[in-house]
């Protein structure tokens, strides 16, 4: 099925909801809402929200304005999904790893593979007028073109309205066990990095990315005046940016999540970033809801794992 005819399917399904408009952002279908408390976008690759801001305020994710739109390639910014392992796959729990077969880890992207996968938008409803609800899923065979050797379905639920809610659902459908880890990659609008600060973790261990991966004690509010890249352990389930340059302070609350990310490229990473403008370290941070690290996730047959993050 082309472009037109995805398009011409969806607002067939979806086109008399209050509300909603089918986009296209070159070679990318999205979904944008409208209600009476905020706007997002959604796109079907990745099942991945990339805008959201409520009516009459700043934008609370951050997006790219380098992003190509192209297929099969995620976009930098708003909410990307990674799984089933965050960053390098060599970086994550052996026994992630030790699942996939020697030809499937060449060559294997960065935060796994769903974020660039086309996903099935199961549903559209308008809660009320001030709330919108889209379900999306992915559903993965063993034996399709892809290196996950298990079968699985993964469902974002994506809730739209005074909060942005999005929880991703992962449902073992195998006859065998298996290890993951994952995030809910969140890229935020900020004034200026220089000029923020971050609470909610003081006093918790994580691990440094950037020196050897050693364990450090976070004793303050993290503050920013160099690239950043930690791992934190623990109860991270509510976390504020207060923001000085924007006037306000965003909330981040966490479930099934036992691990964060924060996140800063600074001057010198930034300018070997994809689809980022050398100075846009400026404008954002990522706080990442995750299972990562030590916090991996192991789904018997039939078991299910929720992560869901609630920005408000």
């Amino acid at each position: 099925m082309d472009l037109a005819q995805q398009i011409q399917q969806l607002y067939s399904q979806f086109g008399n909801i209050n509300g909603i408009t089918v986009e296209l952002h070159k070679d990318l279908i999205a979904i944008a809402v409208k209600n009476n408390k905020a706007k997002a976008t959604v796109f079907l690759q990745g099942a991945q929200v990339a805008q959201y801001q409520r009516h009459n305020l700043p934008a609370t994710l951050w997006l790219s304005d380098e992003c190509t739109y192209r297929e099969g390639q995620s976009l930098r910014g708003g909410v990307p999904i990674c799984w089933p392992w965050f960053g390098e796959l060599s970086k994550n729990n052996e026994l992630i790893s030790a699942q996939l077969t020697s030809s499937s880890k060449t060559e294997v992207p960065t935060h796994g593979f769903v974020r660039e996968q086309p996903w099935h938008l199961k549903s559209i409803e308008n809660i009320d007028e001030e709330t919108t609800l889209l379900q999306l899923q992915l559903t993965l065979a063993a034996n399709d073109s892809h290196p996950w050797p298990f079968d699985c379905q993964l469902t974002a639920s994506i809730i739209i309205g005074e909060q942005l809610t999005i929880n991703v659902e992962v449902v073992n459908t195998d006859s065998k066990a298996f290890c993951y880890s994952s995030a809910l990659h969140s890229y935020f609008t900020i004034g200026s990095i220089s000029n923020i600060t971050i609470n909610g973790l003081e006093g918790g261990t994580y691990t440094d990315c950037l020196d050897e991966w050693q364990t450090k004690t976070q004793e303050d509010s993290i503050c920013f005046n160099e690239e950043v890249d930690r791992i934190y352990q623990g109860p991270c389930d509510s976390i504020t940016i207060n923001d000085k340059g924007l006037n306000r302070q965003v909330n981040i609350n966490s479930q099934g999540s036992n691990s964060c990310v924060v996140w800063n490229p600074w001057r010198e990473k930034s300018k070997r970033l994809s689809c980022f403008n050398d100075k846009s370290y400026k404008k954002m941070v990522c706080i990442e809801t995750a299972n990562a690290h030590h916090d991996f996730i192991t789904l018997q047959p039939q078991q299910r794992h929720n992560l869901q993050v609630v920005i408000d």
